[in-house]
């Protein structure tokens, strides 16, 4: 069976953007950013609908400061200890949390030592770790591989010019990597239209064959490299 999931990015700063994230019936994985107005609340709301909780770690960017990843972030030069303090406050906001993906992050996850101690958190948690790929010079991906942690990386933003042809043509993206290795994994943002194009991709997954599951079942079924 050829498989996609997708993942919604950058929730917190407004319950009535994720609303129709959190009424799918679809199983998309919600991603919240720490410290915003709405995280708490969104983040109840994820775990008593079912879907899937990611804390969205906002990471140090290229461009830093002027392009800021916002509250919560690990920068380049926290230390081990910071790095931890960190995430705990970070994570202990999130009830339900299954896992961690990057919010921005060109810099730091092309820092192995940086990615280490993330790695290592997301471990003892037992949370899994998907790659935004944010850079091509990151390194998360292929360290949680060799750290044995349940873990993916992106396949295809959905949303990044916000025209909803734009939008449909990388669902269409979505689904052809999904047609030519059995799996794939989309991220969009709390946007309208974006809501709007999983509703049109969801109609035309039964003709292409591809069927929409968790997250969590596809990094355990699928891109896990053991199976």
């Amino acid at each position: 069976m050829k498989v996609v999931a997708v993942i919604i990015d950058d929730l917190g700063h407004s319950q009535q953007a994720a609303r129709p994230f959190l009424e799918m019936t679809h199983p998309v994985a919600l991603s919240l950013l720490p410290g915003r107005p709405f995280s708490g609340a969104i983040a109840q709301e994820v775990k008593a609908s079912g879907k899937t909780l990611l804390l969205h770690q906002p990471m140090e960017p290229k461009g830093y400061p002027d392009i800021d990843p916002g509250p919560g972030a690990i920068l380049v030069d926290d230390d081990l200890e910071q790095i931890r303090s960190i995430l705990e406050k970070n994570a202990s906001s999130m009830p339900g949390l299954k896992g961690i993906n990057n919010h921005m992050g060109s810099r730091a996850t092309s820092d192995p030592v940086i990615m280490d101690a993330v790695l290592e958190f997301a471990s003892e948690r037992e949370l899994f770790f998907i790659d935004s790929r944010t850079t091509a010079e990151t390194v998360g991906y292929n360290m949680a591989l060799e750290k044995g942690l349940r873990t993916a990386e992106r396949d295809v933003f959905l949303d990044n010019d916000l025209d909803p042809g734009a939008i449909d043509a990388q669902v269409m993206a979505l689904l052809d990597r999904a047609d030519r290795r059995g799996w794939a994994i989309g991220i969009g943002h709390a946007n309208i239209q974006t809501a709007e194009a999983l509703e049109r991709m969801a109609h035309l997954l039964p003709e292409r064959g591809i069927k929409w599951i968790s997250l969590e079942s596809l990094i355990a079924y699928y891109a896990d490299p053991g199976n």
